[in-house]
């Protein structure tokens, strides 16, 4: 699977400014701000400022915009309001994007009733699908080389007025002691070691000059898409490097109005919304037992707990209209890439990270908040 962006082109678009005061998430590590040492840098409630000044970041503040072509499969569609508009989303895009002529909502629905790939050109700094068209034969050989895990993972419904931090934090219970390779160490001893493989994973972020000590650089600094990813190769270095084992997290907004909802502040305050999200799961020992922390430099300077990593994509003041809400997660092997389907139980692999490098490459000269 080749997920490389086909094209890109600029495109010109002007402020909104709408006011309001929104709470502020702060996504961190090789962007414009630095985070006081140690600390994370992702809230769901941290400090305030308007919406206008969000949403200028995110409109570019009339500079120059960029629209991306790439050949993905639609995972689902939601309807907005009354008037035939809708929402798409799709299987290798975590975002949610904006469908308003009828004609594009047409071409949508029969790819999703067909299960066809479509070439799509949108604009991920509006979440607006610009075109789609019917691939070439080879791209269409491409996406059905794609494989797919061969198991269902650990899914979980998630609802914080029912279920504790501390339960899912415990990663016996989401099956995180196991590992994808009996070579692998199960549990990292301690915070400082995870502290000192999260810092080194940081480094290969391509918003700084490097040099790097892996392959390809890795997106950090552009969070509308490429999580499964930025993932991927977080494990492979967690795994090669540092011989600890891996299970990837994938949260999602799959169901009614959901959706996860972040500001990314550190990037310049613009609101993102996804319809998942993935990034490593490992065990840390802590003095109370062993947990459940994440690795997402995308979002945080330091490994963090899962509940406060879930916590922080139901930030109510990037919703909008919609339901900031995970809806469930799945815990899957490493081995899983991304979504093949909107059930979130189904995904696809990338055993030869050719999918991988591709969209790392082609993520790499991008930005969140242009």
């Amino acid at each position: 699977m080749n997920r490389r962006i086909t094209s890109i082109r600029q495109v010109y678009f002007g402020a909104i400014g709408t006011v309001a005061t929104v709470a502020v998430l702060f996504l961190n590590s090789c962007g414009k701000h630095t985070a006081a040492p140690g600390n994370p840098v992702a809230s769901s409630s941290g400090a305030v400022e308007t919406a206008a000044a969000a949403i200028e970041s995110s409109t570019g503040k009339a500079g120059p915009r960029q629209v991306l072509t790439q050949v993905l499969t639609v995972a689902g569609t939601r309807p907005m309001g009354d008037n035939g508009q809708i929402e798409a989303f799709f299987n290798e895009n975590a975002e949610f994007f904006t469908v308003t002529d009828a004609g594009l909502v047409t071409v949508i629905k029969q790819a999703l009733a067909d299960g066809k790939p479509l070439k799509v050109s949108f604009d991920p700094w509006r979440g607006e699908l610009v075109s789609a068209t019917s691939v070439s034969s080879e791209e269409l050989a491409d996406a059905k080389s794609r494989g797919i895990a061969p198991v269902a993972g650990t899914p979980m419904k998630i609802d914080f007025t029912k279920i504790s931090d501390d339960v899912i934090n415990h990663p016996a219970g989401l099956g995180v002691m196991n590992t994808t390779d009996p070579g692998l160490n199960n549990v990292i001893p301690d915070f400082t070691t995870a502290q000192l493989m999260f810092d080194y994973i940081t480094k290969q972020c391509c918003a700084l000059p490097g040099p790097y000590t892996i392959d390809h650089c890795i997106s950090f600094q552009y969070c509308q898409d490429g999580c499964y990813a930025r993932a991927h190769k977080m494990c492979w270095v967690i795994n090669n490097k540092y011989k600890y084992g891996t299970k990837k997290i994938f949260s999602f907004a799959n169901a009614g109005s959901d959706k996860l909802c972040v500001q990314a502040q550190k990037w310049g305050g613009c609101c993102i919304r996804w319809w998942y999200h993935v990034a490593p799961l490992v065990t840390v020992q802590t003095p109370t037992g062993p947990k459940a922390y994440v690795f997402d430099p995308a979002m945080f300077n330091q490994p963090v707990l899962l509940a406060t990593w879930l916590h922080a994509q139901e930030n109510p003041a990037c919703a909008g209209s919609w339901t900031p809400h995970v809806t469930m997660i799945n815990v899957q092997p490493t081995s899983s890439y991304a979504p093949s389907g909107s059930s979130g139980m189904t995904f696809s692999t990338d055993p030869t990270y050719s999918a991988t490098n591709s969209t790392l490459t082609s993520y790499s000269p991008l930005v969140t908040c242009p």
